[in-house]
């Protein structure tokens, strides 16, 4: 495990089907779609292995993991140091300086698991983390504005809105706006 805290375990992805057959199962799910990738962009076994397997085994530097709540393993979550990313990929965020900032991403892909407060608890975990052992000084996320699940749950967590990043998401044929939020160790922002 990477981490564990409040019976929220989050653990680094692994080369095995049996993680790759978990990503299929939410990355084709309507529900999660709805939110995360596009119920137009579904994956099926080959799209989650070409897309996630290079991350596993660090030819990119995103680091993919899986949560776990109670033993239950309910869903995905990564991190990046944005300083690592391809330069396209970092002007993406609009942010003048990346230095020791992190990126961060989540989706419940177990759906009866959502509206519980276990997205808060997998967030805040994965702070504590990147904050006292990666020794982060920022971290950013970019939820779709018509996200407001995630909008609140990442308020809850200490992160604010700091941008309108206009047409930044392709989402379902469109590009949609989304919110450019972050939270800095101290949780001030500058």
């Amino acid at each position: 495990m990477l981490i564990i805290k409040n019976a929220i375990a989050i653990r680094p992805m692994q080369d095995h089907i049996h993680d790759y057959q978990l990503m299929e199962k939410w990355r084709s799910d309507e529900k999660v779609l709805q939110f995360y990738g596009g119920r137009d962009y579904p994956y099926d076994l080959e799209k989650v292995i070409e897309t996630y397997q290079p991350r596993i085994v660090g030819k990119e530097a995103i680091t993919p993991c899986i949560f776990v709540d109670k033993n239950l393993e309910i869903g995905y979550l990564q991190y990046y140091n944005l300083n690592k990313l391809p330069e396209d990929l970092r002007q993406m965020y609009c942010l003048e300086n990346t230095d020791n900032v992190y990126g961060i991403d989540l989706f419940i892909g177990e759906t009866e698991y959502w509206n519980q407060g276990i997205g808060t608890k997998v967030l805040l975990t994965a702070i504590d983390y990147i904050f006292n052992q990666l020794q982060a000084a920022k971290i950013v996320i970019n939820p779709n504005v018509n996200n407001l699940r995630a909008i609140r749950c990442y308020e809850k967590c200490g992160f604010v809105k700091i941008k309108l990043l206009l047409c930044h998401d392709l989402h379902e044929g469109k590009y949609q706006d989304c919110w450019l939020m972050a939270i800095k160790r101290n949780n001030s922002l500058d």
